[in-house]
């Protein structure tokens, strides 16, 4: 039933092997990929945000959106799926990085990407940092596919499951009922 989105995940695969990689990008690209190992740029963000008086509400629902994440993806959905990495179940695929010690499906520095981006565009007062967030997660999830340790439907599945963490994390914080200044935040 759902043959047709293997076959494009593993020609996507195969297309960006045979076409894009080049040693320049290659070095860029494994910088990317590299910024998402163990969720340590989103940690650090959040832990700067703590740190911030003016963005503190923003870093705790950041570190609720990180740890529904990690039960959410690394707990639950990597050991339901079971997905072999790319380079595992394809022979001819080649993997750019070490090889990763979990399952594939989804992608959890995709993941924790998006869950850390959405509380941080959600406030007013990060949301210029929100949109540097954005483009980094964005980069880094295209990265996974490029260094074939993602198939992009691991890294689609990332982007829904993180996008989801950071909007429930955003509303187990405003359920709490802490408040923020008025018109500042929808995290309040």
């Amino acid at each position: 039933m759902f043959s047709w989105i293997t076959d494009l995940d593993i020609n996507t695969l195969y297309y960006i092997q045979g076409h894009f990689r080049n040693e320049l990008l290659n070095s860029i690209v494994k910088v990317f990929t590299s910024l998402g190992n163990y969720g340590l740029i989103w940690i650090l963000l959040t832990i700067f945000l703590l740190v911030c008086k003016k963005t503190r509400k923003t870093g705790i629902v950041c570190a609720i959106a990180l740890i529904i994440d990690l039960v959410i993806c690394n707990g639950i959905l990597k050991n339901i799926f079971a997905r072999t990495r790319p380079y595992d179940a394809y022979k001819d695929i080649r993997c750019l990085i070490e090889p990763q010690p979990d399952y594939s499906f989804p992608s959890g520095h995709t993941a924790s990407s998006f869950a850390a981006v959405v509380p941080i565009l959600a406030d007013r007062n990060t949301r210029r940092l929100g949109i540097v967030a954005l483009v980094v997660a964005i980069l880094m999830a295209l990265s996974r596919i490029y260094v074939c340790v993602h198939y992009p439907s691991d890294v689609l599945a990332g982007v829904i499951v993180g996008i989801f963490c950071g909007v429930l994390a955003c509303m187990c914080y405003k359920m709490k009922g802490y408040s923020a200044p008025k018109n500042k935040s929808i995290i309040h």
